[in-house]
């Protein structure tokens, strides 16, 4: 490094040298310089040494001096590989694009050849060692030329319910050139037009033009004039989309005793997408039937999931299966039992002459009033404190469990007590 420091002045003192000995000896000056030039460079290349290695990426081979009338079909390779020589400092620092790899065509003629490809370096410093292929091989054809039309290619699908009603394309064909059997191959170009996701209408201006078999393959290697077109694509509203009420079918009756309280579907409402004559056909007062819920003898709840009946060529928004559930409680009413009043709390010496039965009517589920005896009520006339004679006694009744005294009649008992004899 204490070299390096005192290089600028040492090439100072030669190159003052130099100065000196011009004026004395034109010769001298030119050695001076010359031994100045090479110091310098081997104090470079001690510092920033050259290193050989393979460069990271593929050289794009370029034809040149095509011949007038001719046209390359094919080649065995369209890149090449090199290795460099290059000072350490730059080799990361290069890119494909800064060299330049070439095939001379001029003076072949239709027909296959093996030609050299030439790789020039970016600058003097860097040097290619080998290329690989070092040749390739091409096909060379007469040029042709071809007019074909331009079709304009959808790509993706617009906004559900809308289609594509009509395309136009400006201009209406475009001609393709280049060699006769890739030529051959096009059956026309096309126009893509990205549809994915939209509900208006398309206008593209600069649509890029692709030669493309009649598979729809693109030709890659030939020219198409005009590059671009103007296209338009009209879409047009085929689907809408409506809500409707749910309305479940339900069958058959639950068991006696037993109603139906509610009936809830879950979604109630359900958005139906489809023509428009085919929505405005549906009876938005009745509006979407379930699948048959079947009730019958039911004691409870009933849940189901079912599908909904939909007319042909709509489809429901989500889901199409909806969750019912169908209330089913017992009935409430209503029962008159005829009931033997029991006389109780009768004083010494006295007994009561036989009483009349009276009527007691219970409130309660049906399935609970349908499954009580007389036995189970009870009916009392308390005679506590009374003496012989004729007496109306207030009564009481007690109802069976799950029940409720709507009326006793008469609500006094008449009781006659007597002597015992």
């Amino acid at each position: 490094m204490n070299f390096l420091r005192q290089l600028p002045t040492a090439l100072l003192f030669l190159a003052r040298g130099g100065v000196i000995s011009v004026a004395g000896n034109l010769t001298l000056a030119v050695i001076s310089v010359a031994l100045a030039t090479s110091l310098w460079l081997y104090v470079t290349d001690k510092e920033n040494p050259k290193a050989v290695q393979a460069f990271n990426s593929a050289i794009p081979v370029k034809f040149v001096n095509v011949p007038n009338g001719l046209a390359v079909a094919n080649a065995s390779e369209t890149t090449v590989r090199i290795r460099i020589e290059a000072p350490t400092s730059e080799l990361g620092q290069l890119r494909a694009d800064d060299f330049n790899a070439t095939v001379n065509l001029g003076g072949l003629q239709k027909g296959q050849a093996s030609v050299a490809i030439d790789v020039t370096p970016p600058n003097s410093r860097i040097n290619v060692v080998d290329a690989t292929p070092s040749r390739i091989e091409v096909t060379i054809e007469s040029v042709r030329t071809k007019v074909v039309p331009v079709q304009v290619s959808l790509v993706g699908s617009p906004q559900q319910g809308f289609a594509s009603v009509g395309q136009t394309s400006d201009p209406q064909t475009a001609t393709v050139s280049g060699p006769e059997s890739l030529v051959a191959l096009v059956d026309h170009v096309t126009a893509e037009v990205n549809l994915t996701g939209l509900r208006v209408d398309v206008a593209e201006d600069r649509a890029q033009l692709k030669p493309r078999d009649a598979r729809g393959g693109e030709i890659s290697g030939v020219k198409v004039a005009p590059e671009t077109a103007s296209v338009a694509v009209n879409l047009e509203q085929r689907e809408f989309s409506l809500e409707f009420v749910v309305n479940p079918l339900v069958t058959g009756q639950p068991a006696d005793g037993y109603n139906i309280t509610s009936l809830i579907s879950d979604p109630r409402l359900i958005t139906l997408t489809g023509p428009l004559d085919v929505l405005q056909s549906i009876d938005a007062v009745r509006g979407i039937p379930t699948e048959e819920i079947a009730i019958a003898d039911a004691r409870s709840d009933v849940v189901r999931q079912v599908q909904l009946a939909l007319p042909s060529g709509v489809r429901a928004q989500g889901t199409s299966a909806v969750r019912v559930t169908v209330g089913v409680r017992p009935a409430r009413g209503t029962l008159t039992f005829r009931i033997a009043p029991q006389v109780r709390n009768v004083g010494a010496g006295l007994v009561v002459s036989p009483v009349d039965p009276v009527s007691v009517t219970l409130s309660g589920a049906v399935p609970t009033l349908q499954a009580i005896t007389p036995e189970m009520i009870t009916v009392v006339a308390d005679a506590a404190g009374l003496n012989a004679g004729l007496h109306a006694i207030s009564l009481q009744s007690t109802p069976p469990a799950g029940t409720t005294i709507v009326r006793t009649e008469p609500a006094t008992l008449g009781v006659a007590l007597v002597p015992r004899q």
